[in-house]
């Protein structure tokens, strides 16, 4: 029994000592700092408050002469840091409030936001999340104040890796980013219920991606900054089909239509529709080849019919108007003559 009140002194003698040594008084730290407070063996130790050549005030825990323990450090701009201090600097759990209005909670290394935390911003944004060297980096949720937010992959303070953005209106992207711009693969719903999956480059449609509109009609091909440009197939949800190049959205180059009722357009196209040489496939088998323009036929024409017999002349907006020959279905000629706006004016 003896050796245990024997052992119990021998642990406690330190506390004793410690607790004896303690004094209040006074220290000037190299950089001209003033402390008043606790002190052992000559040093800041425990409780007290130091004021500095700026004007700072730190009132709390020190230990061997250093900050650490729970402590609130107050700057003159009126930035506020209150939590956990180790060997002079911010680490493990503190509140800092900003000179602007903005609030963090959370983890602190070495002076900097490190590890999980929220960030209140002035103007009511909220992030909640993964900081590194003071800068938003892991996984975390930005919520802005209209009720947009991001909830992904961060690295340097910005967007990067995959993850999901939501806007107020609904409308969502749910993919890859890179220095907060959209960057990769990535699926966006707009809020009137169309949808894109495919590329994305500088914040914009890019490379192959599929467009699926709210009326089913669905586009798959290539996109340039945003707009259908290059190679692409456009179904209609009437059973039209395109396939074809595309500039800036619309039909324009070569390309091959198909309508439901069985037509189908070959030849070059501008501005969405049939402009230049083509060749037109007609249900009943009817050939129209030659020039077009605005979709309708231009110029030139060979109509070659499904009964074999053919037409060779001028079209103006759709309608025969200029000079003209007919063959039979034997290639002998039927007739010649003139058509003035669809009406044959004289035949020889």
């Amino acid at each position: 029994m003896k050796h245990k009140y024997i052992f119990l002194l021998l642990l406690l003698f330190p506390i004793l000592t410690f607790s004896q040594g303690i004094v209040i008084g006074n220290y000037t730290f190299k950089n001209n700092a003033k402390f008043h407070g606790e002190m052992f063996r000559g040093k800041p130790w425990g409780k007290g408050k130091t004021i500095y050549p700026d004007g700072s005030i730190y009132e709390g825990v020190y230990a061997k002469g250093v900050r650490e323990g729970i402590g609130t450090l107050t700057k003159p701009n009126g930035e506020k840091y209150e939590g956990n201090w180790f060997q002079d600097q911010q680490l493990g759990y503190g509140r800092y409030t900003y000179s602007n209005g903005n609030i963090y909670e959370g983890l602190w290394f070495k002076n900097q936001q490190h590890g999980i935390g929220t960030m209140y911003y002035y103007n009511k944004d909220k992030y909640v999340g993964s900081w590194k060297n003071g800068k938003r980096c892991g996984e975390g949720k930005y919520i802005f104040a209209d009720g947009s937010y991001y909830d992904g992959s961060w690295e340097n303070d910005m967007k990067n890796g995959h993850g999901q953005f939501v806007w107020r209106d609904k409308s969502s992207y749910t993919g890859n980013w890179v220095n907060n711009v959209k960057e990769g693969r990535g699926i966006f719903i707009y809020s009137n219920g169309d949808d894109y999956s495919g590329g994305w480059s500088k914040d914009l449609q890019n490379g192959r991606g599929t467009y699926h509109f709210r009326n089913r009609d669905v586009y798959q091909g290539d996109y340039v900054n945003g707009q259908r440009t290059g190679t692409g197939l456009l179904r209609y949800r009437n059973g039209d089909e395109y396939y074809g190049h595309f500039v800036d959205g619309e039909k324009s180059g070569s390309g091959m239509m198909k309508w439901h009722n069985g037509d189908i357009y070959t030849g070059e196209w501008k501005n969405d529709k049939q402009n230049g040489k083509g060749k037109l496939i007609k249900h009943n088998q009817d050939i129209y080849e030659g020039a077009f323009s605005d979709g309708m036929l231009n110029g030139n024409v060979s109509v070659s019919y499904a009964d074999g017999s053919v037409f060779r002349g001028v079209y103006k907006n759709n309608k025969r108007n200029g000079d003209f020959i007919e063959y039979d279905k034997n290639g002998q000629i039927k007739a010649t003559g003139t058509y003035n706006n669809g009406v044959r004016h004289q035949n020889k």
